[in-house]
């Protein structure tokens, strides 16, 4: 009881300061950004929520995190020019890309409770499968199991077969957490998803699903008897990025990334069943006094074309070993607006898009997704 009434404390004096702060946040804020905040993107919305290159264009989806306009739209941009071709108004939950294939996760009509996966074929997206779920058991993500779409759900997973004749449903033994965003990796050895929460300030942390039986676990570390003990700890820790570890079959590598009031933290973890270990963390001073020690929040994940990995946080990119050592920083250019989206195609191997996701539950303002390129088409651009 003590540590609930204190969080409890702790999210009433942050939102109290949020209040008074927020006159403040409002007139640092240069008009073209206010306009923008206010406007945001005719499809994409406030928040773009993910990214992915696929067939020369660079594809992204919104997110409503009030839930109460339902999902956002889809659009891609043309990588050689930028043309913009807007695939879906509305009704986009999530995209995944599998091989040398695209799918898109919709709600077929705005108050229907009834989905479809479909696949971008010859210049157009078709239906695979469709299923209907109750109120309570909202589809998370779209991911790829085995060569084959799945569903995971607040209350299932749905594995579709082979022939997408049908979906095989594996139902959830209690239900996962909801952020503003949600990574997921399903590693080599195949047993199990790992699913990471973003709720920013409120935390979100780690879950894992066992494939077979549909149990979730939740992954802690708490170093600590102290309230935000981490290094990974659902009641304080967003998740922003959750990858498969390319060296270890049972292993995903994990970001966690928070800047709130002036403070950031962040760091890449190892999780190997319920091992978690710290492989990276980048030094950060920038409070309010300027003396406090801290870490740079991380905002998301992506392999690197040669084994390694790459993080981004909101002021630099940087290439990891997959032991964690640091072999390349790349301070963030300023991101150019292209067809209504702020981005980068200036650092090697990634695409840099600007969103406010995060900025819906912290303080953070803008921040940095990071979307990887296809290997055909990375960079070699040199470190600055």
């Amino acid at each position: 009881m003590l540590f609930t009434f204190g969080r409890v404390i702790q999210v009433v004096r942050v939102a109290v300061l949020l209040w008074l702060l927020s006159p403040l946040v409002l007139q640092a804020t240069p008009q073209s950004s206010r306009k923008q905040q206010e406007q945001g993107d005719p499809v994409l919305g406030h928040r773009i929520a993910k990214g992915l290159v696929f067939e020369g264009r660079l594809w992204l989806r919104g997110a409503d995190v009030s839930r109460k306009g339902g999902p956002k739209g889809l659009i891609s941009l043309s990588l050689p020019d930028g043309s913009r071709a807007v695939h879906f108004q509305r009704g986009v939950i999530d995209i995944e890309k599998s091989g040398h294939d695209l799918w898109v996760l919709q709600q077929v009509a705005p108050n229907v409770r009834e989905f479809a996966v479909s696949v971008w074929r010859n210049g157009a997206f078709e239906d695979l499968a469709r299923f209907s779920s109750s109120d309570r058991d909202d589809p998370i993500v779209l991911l790829d199991i085995a060569d084959s779409p799945a569903v995971l759900s607040h209350d299932a997973l749905r594995i579709l077969s082979g022939e997408h004749h049908d979906w095989h449903v594996i139902a959830l033994k209690d239900q996962l957490r909801w952020g503003v965003q949600v990574s997921v990796a399903w590693p080599k050895s195949g047993k199990n998803i790992y699913v990471g929460v973003n709720r920013g300030e409120w935390g979100g942390g780690l879950q894992r699903v066992d494939v077979q039986t549909g149990i979730i676990t939740n992954i802690e570390r708490r170093d600590t008897g102290d309230l935000c003990s981490g290094p990974l700890n659902s009641d304080c820790d967003p998740v922003t990025g959750v990858v498969s570890d390319p060296q270890n079959e049972e292993c995903v590598l994990v970001a966690v990334g928070l800047v709130h009031l002036s403070i950031s933290e962040g760091r890449i973890l190892r999780v190997c069943g319920d091992r978690v270990t710290l492989i990276a963390e980048e030094p950060a001073t920038g409070d309010i006094g300027g003396k406090m020690k801290m870490t740079e929040a991380f905002y998301g994940l992506a392999p690197a074309a040669d084994g390694g990995l790459w993080g981004i946080t909101w002021r630099a990119l940087y290439h990891f070993a997959v032991d964690g050592k640091q072999e390349a920083e790349y301070p963030l250019p300023k991101l150019r607006r292209v067809s209504g989206v702020y981005l980068s195609r200036e650092l090697p191997g990634v695409i840099v898009v600007r969103t406010d996701l995060n900025w819906a539950v912290s303080t953070s303002g803008y921040t940095p997704l990071l979307i990887p390129l296809e290997r055909s088409q990375t960079q070699t651009d040199s470190p600055h």
